[in-house]
This record gives C-alpha cells, structure tokens and sequence, in this order.
C-alpha cells in the first residue's frame, strides 16, 4: 500500500508519528522525508499522490492559517484517490472547503494516539478488501483456467 500525508510544516512532529506507524502498512510519503533536492517539487508531489492508495491530509490549525500547498494536494487527489482527513477537533466543519462532505478522523493534536489509532484501522481494512479483491481475481482466473482446459478436451 502507498500511503500520502499532507500537511502543513509545524505539524511535522505528528506526521512523523502517522508516518511511523503507518510505515508497517506500506511506503508512505511526505514532503520533509521524501523530498528530492533540486527537482520541481510540485511534479514530485503529485506523482507521489498519483500513485498512492490513500491521501492523508493533516488539518490543524496550522493548515488553515498558512497551507495552502494542502489544499492544491488534495484538489490533485479529489476524485482521483481515497483521502481520509485527520482534522483537529477545534475546527469548524464549515472551514473544510474542498473536504466538506467527506468523513473525517478528528485528532487532539497534544494527544494523537487516538486518531493514529483509528486511521490504523481504516489502512488494515483497505488491506483486507484489496486482498479479498485480489483473492475473487485469481479464483475467477482459476475458474476460467479450468473451463477452457476442460473445453479441450
């Protein structure tokens, strides 16, 4: 699974324990790890969201006052790509903007586990459903092996 965590930079200490924890799930990319010096970073970051599974934007307060970067990140991955926000809890619904509608993980900032915890539990379920896709492909591929090499006969 490759996951994408946007954010804005004073949050950086609660990315990287989102990014920790959910590193046991997959590759997970954020701009202060990830970064490829000398290269145009919006082309990196929208390939890194392009081929991720899941979005990951980080709404705080921070976010709302200085990130507009976010904002853009998401506006690639709308439509394109599962995005679970994680929103502290002392913002308003109505401050969501392009996020407005879509069900969100709401975090205490000082105290993160929660919130880890629970997108833990949507990543180890997206898990499950992509390996139960995986697994009705391969029987319906099986399935079809079998029909035509009985046909041959």
């Amino acid at each position: 699974m490759k996951i994408f965590i946007s954010y804005s930079t004073p949050d950086i200490k609660v990315v990287e324990l989102f990014a920790n924890v959910l590193s046991q799930y997959g590759e997970v990319k954020y701009w202060a790890e990830n970064k490829i010096l000398g290269e145009d970073s919006w082309k990196i970051i929208f390939s890194w969201i392009d081929s991720s599974d899941v979005v990951i934007p980080l709404i705080t307060g921070n976010t709302l006052t200085r990130a507009m970067a976010v904002g853009q990140e998401i506006g690639h991955a709308k439509g394109k790509k599962r995005i679970i926000p994680v929103v502290e809890s002392s913002i308003p619904a109505t401050e969501l903007g392009c996020l407005t509608g879509i069900t969100y993980q709401t975090i205490n900032v000082f105290n993160p586990i929660p919130a880890v915890l629970e997108i833990t539990k949507e990543i180890e379920n997206m898990l499950i459903d992509q390996s139960e896709r995986q697994n009705a492909l391969f029987r319906f591929f099986l399935i079809g092996f079998f029909i035509w090499l009985f046909s041959q006969e």
